[in-house]
């Protein structure tokens, strides 16, 4: 948390006010800052390369650790310049109408005289007469339809940039986007973004899309047997889309969040972090040609350099193959872009008009790549259970936390942990734990509850 840098107290603020894990809110405070940031920076990077600022969050975390509660009020300046652009957009759409019809009207007017003019003039007048006017871009910056299909519509037609935000997973990696028809697909529509190379699309329905300069920011939280599915996929590992992710998965708050009065002053603080992303959000972005961004480049000062250059090296030495990240080798070779992303986020979002990335900056962000790296290392490894092994372990995590050591079945699948409430999959999990050592069997007709159980057990 203290390497959060500027945006430390906005993530402590919602962390006292949802009580969700603080990982969490830090995770959500640091992608709405990248949204904001990603149009008007790029980081330059030690080798002298620009990239985009533009970060993909994944957040784990299972139902009740209030998501919803912590994405409100981290996206809650994003969705305030949504509904300004929203409220000043019927002047703007007034125009086009008056110029389409103008246009159409015109064009029309020409084409009833082809029959009079030669080919040259009629090319002239419509020439003069210009192309189409194109429809004002939607109010919308927030992502709503996170097919690789509307995402690159969304881009390419409407503002340069936006955020796919969701804090329903589930739909999102359960969906179209990431079914066996299209997540190859997706998984190279979020490459591509995030390296920053153009959108390039060609599609007999909906015609070609070519649009440079284009960013996509994203905070994806989800349960976590939907994280199972997404780390455990082979086809995005190979394809580096993991690598790209930074991805978080804190230990469950509940039981903890007694009631506490909200605190005066981090409203107050959240007011202050309000107003720095809307400064940013309502900020013009620098255009270069066919509508793309052209961010400025922020490079790092000369002890923020050697800063980065140094945790460049030590990732390189546990790359080896008896290294400590070797077998997350794709995300920690970008180890170094991540640092510089995050470290970019957090200049910009301390003072908008910076023009150089600080060496405390730089050590924050090197300390949060480690951090995702540790991440990854921990959920790689937990993708690979298989969800009996999983169900079971939740099961013995129950069962150690109660004082009676004993149970039986009827108590284990009424009251026992989510998955293993009903006869034949607790009996199933029950199983495993036997088979590992974890439990003995008691006699038959053991007095349990009041009553004769013949199905019961104890922790061995």
């Amino acid at each position: 948390m203290h390497a959060l840098g500027a945006l430390q107290p906005a993530a402590d603020a919602i962390a006292a006010l949802t009580q969700a894990p603080p990982a969490l809110c830090a995770q959500s405070v640091m992608a709405a800052a990248s949204l904001a940031v990603c149009p008007h920076y790029d980081v330059e990077l030690p080798h002298g390369a620009a990239r985009p600022t533009a970060c993909l969050f994944v957040s784990i975390a299972s139902s009740g650790e209030r998501k919803s509660a912590v994405d409100g009020h981290a996206t809650a300046p994003i969705r305030a310049r949504e509904a300004e652009l929203a409220a000043g957009d019927e002047g703007v759409r007034r125009q086009y109408w008056a110029d389409k019809e103008a246009w159409s009207a015109a064009t029309s007017a020409v084409k009833k005289m082809a029959s009079k003019l030669s080919r040259d003039q009629l090319r002239e007048r419509l020439v003069d007469i210009g192309p189409e006017p194109k429809p004002p871009p939607l109010p919308m910056l927030l992502i709503a339809d996170p097919t690789p299909e509307g995402i690159a519509l969304t881009l390419a037609d409407g503002r340069p940039f936006g955020g796919l935000f969701t804090d329903e997973g589930g739909t999102l990696i359960g969906g179209h986007s990431f079914s066996d028809e299209s997540r190859m697909r997706t998984g190279a529509l979020l490459n591509g973004l995030w390296d920053g190379s153009p959108i390039r699309r060609l599609r007999v329905l909906t015609g070609h899309r070519y649009a440079p300069g284009r960013r996509l920011a994203g905070h994806i939280m989800m349960q976590e047997a939907v994280a199972d599915r997404l780390l455990g996929d082979d086809m995005l590992a190979s394809m580096g889309t993991l690598a790209r992710l930074l991805v978080a998965a804190p230990a469950s708050a509940a039981g903890t969040r007694l009631w506490r009065e909200p605190d005066q002053a981090d409203h107050v603080t959240l007011k202050d972090y309000n107003g720095r992303l809307l400064a940013l959000l309502r900020k013009t972005p620098r255009m270069g040609d066919a509508g793309a961004l052209d961010p400025l480049p922020l490079p790092f000062t000369h002890d923020a350099r050697r800063v980065l250059i140094a945790f460049h090296d030590a990732v390189e030495r546990q790359l080896a193959p008896s290294g400590t990240l070797a077998t997350i080798r794709a995300f920690a070779g970008k180890g170094m872009e991540h640092a510089g992303r995050l470290a970019a986020v957090m200049a910009a979002f301390s003072d908008p008009d910076t023009g150089e990335i600080g060496a405390e900056d730089a050590a924050n962000a090197c300390t949060l790549a480690l951090h995702y790296a540790g991440e990854l290392l921990r959920l790689g490894e937990g993708a690979r259970i298989e969800p009996d092994l999983r169900l079971a372990a939740r099961l013995l995590e129950w069962w150690q936390a109660r004082p009676d050591p004993r149970a039986h079945l009827a108590e284990i699948y009424q009251k026992g942990p989510y998955g293993a409430r009903n006869a034949e999959t607790a009996r199933h999990a029950i199983g495993i734990l036997l088979d590992h050592g974890w439990l003995r069997r008691l006699p038959e007709r053991v007095i349990l509850d009041g009553s004769p159980r013949r199905e019961s057990w104890v922790l061995a």
